[in-house]
C-alpha cells in the first residue's frame, strides 16, 4: 500500500461514489469526467490493494474494506475544509463549481435574479441550474445530489442544513377584479361562499387551509381545483368566479401583473386562525436547505450570498 500517492481529490471521489454508487452521478456533482472519476478509482483500488467499490447492475456496492475507510476518509475531508474555511482567504473571483438549485415556481424567478445581479458579478466562473421542484427532494438534498433548495416548512430534516429565510406572517386574498369576495367582509364564512383553487405544493398540506378550517367549524366549502403553477392558477381564477390565496408575495407580485386579477391582504386574526392548520414541528416559513456533507469554502460563501440576498428580495417585496 503506497499512501503517499493519496491525494486530495481521491478522497472526495471516494467518499461521493460512497453516496451515489454511480460514476456518472459523481462525474456531475463534481464537475469532472467519467474517465477522470475512474482513474482515481484505479488509484484508491492501487493505493488499499483492494476493488472497494463493486460494480453490480444497479450499481457500485462497498467493500468491506471500503465499509472500514469510510469514516476515516470523511473524517480526512472534514478536517481540510476546516483548515481551508478557517485559515484560508476565499476569493470569490477564482471559486469554480456548479451548483442545483430547486425551488418551488414562486422561487425560481428570484433565484434567477439573485444569481445573476449579485452573485455572477462576484463570482464569474459558477454555473448553476435553477429548476422547479416537483417532488420531495429531502433525499436528494442529504446525498448531496442537490446543493441547495427553497422550500416552506414541510421537509424531513434527517442530515439538512435549513435557515429560514422568512416567516409566513400574511395571506393573500387572489381573485377577478371586481369580484364580490371584495365587497364583503374578509371572514371565513363569507369566503366559504366561493368556489376555491388551490395554490397546492406538491402535498406540503393534505388539504387546503381553508378547508381544514372550514371543516373544523362545521362550514362548507367547495375545492375545484388544485395547480403548483402560478400561471396556471391565475387562468383559473380569470377564467371562473373562484378565489385563492397565497403566502408567499411573489405569487402575489406576479398576480398583480396579470390584467384583470386583484390581491388583498386578509385579517391578521383570520390569518392566524389559517396558520394554526400547519403544524410541523417548526416556524412556518420559507427555508433555504442543503446537505450537511458539503463544506467547502465556496459552498459556504454561496449558501450565504443565496440566503442573504432571497430574504432581501422577499422583504422588498413585502414593502411594495
Amino acid at each position: 500500500m503506497n499512501i503517499d500517492k493519496l491525494d486530495y481529490q481521491s478522497l472526495i471521489i471516494f467518499e461521493s461514489i460512497s453516496r451515489h454508487l454511480n460514476a456518472g452521478l459523481v462525474a456531475n456533482e463534481l464537475g469532472i469526467s467519467i474517465s477522470s472519476v475512474s482513474r482515481h478509482l484505479g488509484t484508491l483500488r492501487d493505493i488499499f490493494k483492494d476493488v472497494l467499490f463493486i460494480r453490480r447492475a444497479q450499481g457500485f456496492v462497498l467493500s468491506d474494506k471500503a465499509v472500514q475507510l469510510l469514516p476515516y476518509i470523511k473524517q480526512l475531508l472534514h478536517d481540510y475544509q476546516v483548515i481551508k474555511h478557517n485559515h484560508i482567504h476565499f476569493n470569490p473571483l477564482t471559486a469554480k463549481g456548479h451548483f442545483k438549485i430547486y425551488a418551488y415556481n414562486e422561487f425560481t424567478y428570484v433565484i434567477n435574479k439573485v444569481i445573476n445581479q449579485q452573485i455572477l458579478p462576484q463570482a464569474p466562473n459558477l454555473t448553476f441550474e435553477v429548476r422547479t421542484l416537483s417532488s420531495d427532494c429531502s433525499r436528494a438534498i442529504e446525498h448531496g445530489e442537490i446543493d441547495f433548495a427553497v422550500v416552506y416548512e414541510n421537509f424531513k430534516d434527517h442530515k439538512i442544513i435549513h435557515e429560514m429565510l422568512s416567516p409566513t406572517e400574511e395571506l393573500f386574498l387572489i381573485a377577478k377584479e371586481g369580484h364580490a369576495v371584495f365587497s364583503e367582509e374578509f371572514t371565513l364564512e363569507n369566503l366559504c361562499q366561493y368556489d376555491y383553487f388551490a395554490m397546492d405544493n406538491y402535498n406540503d398540506l393534505s388539504k387546503p387551509l381553508i378547508a381544514q378550517l372550514a371543516k373544523q367549524q362545521g362550514i362548507a366549502v367547495n375545492v375545484i381545483g388544485a395547480t403548483d403553477n402560478i400561471a396556471a392558477l391565475s387562468r383559473h381564477i380569470l377564467d371562473s368566479r373562484a378565489i385563492s390565496m397565497s403566502c408567499n408575495v411573489f405569487t402575489r407580485e406576479f398576480c398583480e401583473m396579470i390584467k384583470g386579477l386583484r390581491t388583498a391582504t386578509l385579517p391578521s386574526k383570520l390569518t392566524a386562525h389559517l396558520l394554526k392548520q400547519i403544524n410541523v414541528g417548526r416556524r412556518v416559513g420559507n427555508y433555504l436547505i442543503s446537505s450537511e456533507i458539503n463544506q467547502s469554502t465556496t459552498h459556504h460563501w454561496l449558501k450565504q450570498q443565496l440566503f442573504n440576498n432571497i430574504r432581501d428580495e422577499w422583504y422588498l417585496a413585502m414593502k411594495r
